[in-house]
C-alpha cells in the first residue's frame, strides 16, 4: 500500500473507527456499531498552570483545556476510560447480552424483476402510518430510470441487531417480538431520536426517521413484515411482478 493510501487514525471520526473495529462477544461477533450508544459525551477539563518568567516577578497563569470521553456499557451504565476496557467488561460480565437467540425472516426485492412502480412503498406507508408516503414507508426503492436499473432495500433483520441496541428505550421502542423474532419500532414509545438510524451497519440504512415532519411527529421507520397482518407482507401481495420475495431465516 502507497504512503498516499494509508489512513491516518488520527483523521478517523470516532463513529469510523467503532465501526471498522471487530468486536466479539462471547462466541457471537458483534457490529461495532452496537457500542456507539455506549460513548458517553465529551467533557472538556480545564487545568490551570502557574509559571513564572525568568528575570521576572510576574506571575503568567495559562489555562489548558484537554477533551476527555467516557465509555458507557449499555447495559450496566459503568464508565470506562477507553473502548479496550468496555469491551473486555462486556465480554466478561455480559456475555450473553450481545446475542439474539431468536432469528427472523426478511423481504428481498429482486432488481432484475422490479421496474420502480413504488406501489409496494406507498401500499406500506398506508398500512402502518395511515399515509400514502415514500419516506414513511418500511422499505425504499431507488430507482435509476435511464438506465432501467431499480434496487430494494428492506430491513435484514440483523442476528445481533445494532439497531436494537442503539435505543435508548429499547424494549419499548425498539422491539424483538418473542414469537417470531421480528426486529420492530413501537411507534407509540419511539421519540425520533435516530440513534438507531446511526447505527445501522449498512451504507443505505435499513431504518429511517421522516426529518421533513415536525420533531414531535418523528418516528422511525423499519419493516416489520407486517408482524399484526395474519396475510403477511403487504408489499408481496401489492407487487404486480412478484419482485419481492419473504426470505425464511433458519434457526
Amino acid at each position: 500500500m502507497s504512503e498516499n493510501n494509508k489512513v491516518n487514525p488520527k483523521n478517523l471520526s470516532r463513529r469510523e473507527f467503532l465501526k471498522n473495529a471487530g468486536i466479539v462477544v462471547g462466541t457471537t461477533t458483534v457490529g461495532s456499531a452496537f457500542f456507539l450508544t455506549a460513548c458517553g459525551e465529551e467533557k472538556e477539563i480545564t487545568k490551570t498552570v502557574t509559571t513564572t518568567a525568568p528575570g521576572s516577578t510576574s506571575t503568567i497563569i495559562q489555562t489548558q483545556t484537554a477533551i476527555t470521553e467516557k465509555y458507557i456499557c449499555p447495559v450496566c451504565n459503568s464508565e470506562f476510560e477507553t473502548l479496550a476496557l468496555l469491551k473486555n467488561h462486556f465480554d466478561i460480565t455480559h456475555p450473553e447480552a450481545g446475542k439474539i437467540i431468536l432469528k427472523a425472516s426478511h423481504i428481498e426485492v429482486d432488481p432484475n424483476l422490479c421496474r420502480g412502480c413504488r406501489r409496494c412503498e406507498l401500499a406500506c406507508s398506508l398500512s402502518h402510518t395511515g399515509t400514502c408516503s415514500v419516506a414513511r414507508a418500511g422499505l425504499q426503492i431507488e430507482a435509476d430510470d435511464l438506465n432501467l436499473e431499480f434496487a430494494g432495500y428492506s430491513c435484514a433483520q440483523c442476528d445481533s441487531p445494532s439497531c436494537y441496541y442503539a435505543c435508548p428505550l429499547k424494549d419499548m421502542a425498539l422491539c424483538i417480538d418473542e414469537t417470531t423474532g421480528v426486529r420492530y419500532v413501537n411507534q407509540d414509545k419511539c421519540n425520533g431520536c435516530g440513534l438507531c438510524v446511526a447505527a445501522c451497519p449498512f451504507d443505505i440504512p435499513r431504518i429511517k426517521v421522516d426529518m421533513s415532519l415536525p420533531v414531535s411527529q418523528r418516528r422511525s421507520t423499519k419493516c416489520d413484515l407486517c408482524k399484526d397482518r395474519p396475510e403477511g407482507p403487504l408489499c408481496i401481495e401489492t407487487c404486480t411482478r412478484n419482485a419481492i420475495k419473504l426470505v425464511t431465516r433458519k434457526v
